[in-house]
């Protein structure tokens, strides 16, 4: 049998594990959320109290996925995206949420406010997008913008878009500044990114 992994990619709290559970579940494949299997596996250098997040060495997490997932299909959550050993990349789904909604998640969970910003830019300057597409190329990466949408019927929709061979009808156009600039929230998020720029 041979196996293969969609990755799911994105900036904190846009809805990685949920999407990738219930698409795993869809598809009928296995799931790994990639931060809790580097704690569990201790695939990371050391923890870094100051950003709050382990430090992982990617060769090490490519090459124990590259042997666990062998002959397998999966469906991967990860923050960063990368290339797990031996083992072919069939697609890479970047999920975008828009900033203001991002902002009022990450401090609902918690999250410093350094952080929130940090991931708040990640998010504006298409990061998660750059990163992927730099890593896959353009052909194997697509976006999906979750802002205000429901996962069942985004995992739906993704569904039956992947089983009829037409992904790009997925793939959205995020322009956060441009959606911003029309919304209340634009002068709101430019003050606290201005905070930690």
């Amino acid at each position: 049998m041979k196996g293969w992994v969609i990755i799911v990619c994105g900036v904190a709290a846009v809805g990685k594990t949920l999407f990738s559970l219930k698409l795993a579940e869809k598809l009928g494949v296995e799931f790994i959320d990639l931060p809790n299997l580097v704690k569990e596996m201790k695939l990371y250098e050391y923890y870094d109290e100051a950003s709050r997040e382990y430090v992982v060495d990617f060769r090490k997490v490519s090459s124990k996925l590259g042997s666990i997932l062998k002959g397998k299909k999966t469906i991967i959550a990860s923050v960063n995206p990368f290339k797990p050993r031996g083992i072919p990349v069939r697609l890479v789904i970047v999920l975008r949420l828009r900033p203001d909604i991002l902002m009022r998640r990450l401090i609902e969970k918690g999250y410093p406010e350094w952080k929130v910003a940090e991931n708040m830019l990640a998010e504006i300057v298409d990061k998660p997008l750059y990163d992927t597409v730099r890593k896959f190329g353009r052909r194997k990466v697509i976006q999906i913008d979750v802002s205000e949408k429901n996962i069942d019927e985004l995992v739906e929709e993704f569904y039956s878009v992947y089983v009829s061979s037409n992904l790009e009808s997925l793939n959205a156009k995020v322009d956060w500044i441009n959606e911003l600039e029309k919304t209340d929230a634009y002068s709101e998020i430019l003050q606290f990114l201005a905070k930690y720029g």
